[in-house]
This record gives structure tokens, sequence and C-alpha cells, in this order.
């Protein structure tokens, strides 16, 4: 069984590749230790030397869910590395590629695919050499086949590391290839010491075992309700788990659940005129007590408010709060780990919802656009050459 499913019912519905994929997720974080462990030595050999450079920048890019594994690690990587970090869509450097790469700032650009066979993956590559004197390549994917690790597999000036072979997902939607890239890039600096970090893992892939075998049952029942609109909403580092949690639910709805992200301060600006009576709001809740103050007052100024529209939230620990219609809760304490490692547990959350959607609706998660409209690796775009 998978997410209560047979094979054979999953098969039928198509929706088998996801829901293997989302299911498999703590198996492959034990094996992502165990390659990152095996490189480590390559990893430190190849980033040593380049964090000696004066003034290095540090671009992490991607395209769709790859750019948001950037946005859910790029907070934690300044703060840890304390050098210019930022994420960057490889679909924003393509076409503008002067507004990004500077020609004499040092620069380490690292890339997230899944396939790496998307066309801006490769061209982002090349305008950073074309653009940058001092440039150099950390490639993080998931396909050792893809065009983006075979155009760069001679490059003196480049490593890739490749995630395990299962994280290649079949499925439309991303789900281990994200988890899996998110977790290497949060254990860059804590590389020289990779070995500290396996009680951190089996501790994450034990409670996404939990998580899949107790609560997906509950995720299922809400899949049920009647919502149009759903909104992700979370502070800090998890404003990138609140991007991918609501381009999932896009994804394998096929755009029936119209869904948004955003910081619980950034929503009042605006954003939270969209809450009508068929909406549902995730909350992501931070484990960091300064920010969990600003997650928890919005939760209660939108409960004490009049309507039909539906709260859930996600939470690190016991947190006492009024007013939720769904409350999920981490079995185990983690307000000792950094906020950036709860992504990978609340991300499950948010995958399971959508692929429990979009059966409801009758459309077939491996492939919600059948008709070609959009792809799981994209196509129709030109890449122009750049003088």
């Amino acid at each position: 069984m998978l997410l209560g499913y047979s094979e054979e019912q999953l098969k039928e519905r198509k929706g088998f590749a996801t829901a293997k994929e989302i299911n498999q997720q703590p198996r492959l974080w034990r094996e992502l230790f165990n390659i990152l462990s095996n490189q480590k030595r390559e990893i430190i050999e190849f980033l040593t030397p380049i964090f000696q450079i004066k003034d290095l920048k540090i671009i992490l890019t991607g395209a769709g869910t790859s750019a948001f594994v950037g946005y859910s690690s790029e907070g934690y990587l300044r703060k840890k590395f304390g050098l210019d970090v930022e994420a960057i869509d490889t679909t924003d450097i393509v076409a503008s590629p002067e507004n990004f790469f500077i020609k004499d700032k040092p620069t380490l650009l690292i890339s997230h695919a899944r396939s790496g066979d998307s066309p801006e993956s490769v061209a982002t590559i090349e305008l950073a050499e074309k653009l940058i004197n001092n440039v150099y390549f950390l490639n993080i994917t998931c396909n050792k086949n893809g065009k983006m690790a075979k155009s760069t597999v001679d490059m003196k000036n480049c490593l890739n590391i490749f995630m395990p072979e299962e994280s290649n997902d079949e499925g439309f939607a991303m789900t281990s290839s994200f988890t899996c890239m998110l977790l290497t890039d949060l254990m860059l600096p804590h590389i020289k010491e990779i070995e500290n970090k396996k009680d951190l893992f089996e501790k994450l892939a034990n409670e996404a075992e939990r998580i899949i075998e107790e609560d997906a049952k509950s995720v299922e029942e809400i899949s049920k309700i009647d919502y149009d609109r759903l909104i992700y909403l979370g502070s800090g580092n998890l404003k990138g788990c609140a991007a991918e949690a609501a381009l999932k639910s896009l994804e394998l709805s096929r755009g029936e659940v119209n869904t948004n992200f955003n910081t619980p301060l950034g929503f009042r600006h605006g954003p939270k005129s969209v809450i009508n009576d068929k909406t549902l709001i995730g909350f992501f809740v931070s484990n960091n007590v300064y920010t969990q103050k600003y997650d928890l007052d919005l939760i209660k100024e939108i409960a004490n408010e009049t309507g039909k529209r539906k709260l859930m939230a996600f939470l690190p620990c016991n947190v006492e709060i009024e007013g939720l219609d769904y409350i999920f809760k981490l079995s185990k304490d983690f307000t000792d780990i950094e906020e950036a490692f709860l992504t990978p547990l609340y991300v499950i959350y948010a995958q399971m919802l959508a692929f429990y959607k979009s059966l409801n609706l009758g459309i077939t998660p491996d492939n919600p656009n059948p008709e070609g409209r959009v792809n799981r690796v994209v196509k129709g775009v030109t890449i122009y050459e750049f003088n």
C-alpha cells in the first residue's frame, strides 16, 4: 500500500509514480547521507579554495521547484557561510543575464536540477562562463545523464553532486528530488563534519515515515473539502517551503485549485484580499521563538475574522493556539534544530494534500496535463545567442 492505495489502484488512476516518490523520501534521505559522506573529500577540496576568494558571491539557481530549493536554503546558507548568498531563478537569469552576473565579481553558481535537461539550466551555466571572469559551478542534480551534468563533466571549475538515482522522479511533480537537493544544500556548511549529522538525517527520516504512516488519512480527508483557493504561508526559510507547497497543488490540480504563497507579514499587504469562503490557508509555523510570534499573530487574526475559510497549521512542537480547523504537530521535539530543516518534513504534508486533491478531482497525478500544455521537462523554450 502507498498512501492508502494499492499499486493496482494507483496505476489504474495514473498516480503510482507520484505516490511512490512521496513515500520513498525517508529512505532516499538515508541514502543521500551516505552519498555525501562518500563524496566528502571531493566536495571539501573543491569548495575550500573557492570560499577563500575575497568578495565571493554565491548564486543558488534552478527553475520551478528546483528554484525553490534555493529559496528554502538561501537564508540558512547566508547565515552559516557569512557570505553574499542569493537565490535567483534560471528563468530570470537567462532572460536578463546582465542584471545578475557581474563581470568582476567572483561567483559560485550552485545549480539545482531534477533532469538537468531544462534549456535554462545549461544556458545559465554558459552565460555565467561568458559574462563572469572568475566563476565556479556546483551542480546538484538527480540525473547523471542530463545535459547539465554531461556538459560540465570535464570542466575544472565545476563539481557535480548526484542525488540518489530514484530521486529523478518519474512523476510530473518534483517531490523526492526537491527534498534531496534541499538537504544537500543544507549540508554544505557541515560537509567537513558530515558524520556528525547522521543522527539528524535519521531523526528527519523517522519523522517523515511517521507523517506518511499516521497523518496521510487526515490529509486525505482535508482534500475532500470544497476549496478552490489554497494559500501557504511561511516566514524566514519557510517562505521557500510555502512556495513549493503552493506549486505542488497548482500542478497536480491542473490549476483547478488556485494557489499562492507569502509570508505571514507580507500577506497583510494586499494578498490577504484573496480569502473567501472556499479558501484553505496553510501555516508553516517556525520553531524560531522570535519568528514564530509573527506566524501566530496572523493565525489569531484570521481565526477571529468571520467567514467559512478553513485554517490548517503545521507545528514544530506543542503551541497553544485556538481557531484552527486542522492541526498537524511533529511528534518529536524539533525546537533544537534550525528552522530550514523543517521544510523537508512540512512539505510532505503539502505533497500528500496535492496528490489526494488531484485524485478527488479525477486528475491523473503522474501526468496532470496529458494534453501537453505543461510537461515534466519544459518544452518550447528557445535559447537565443547573447552578445
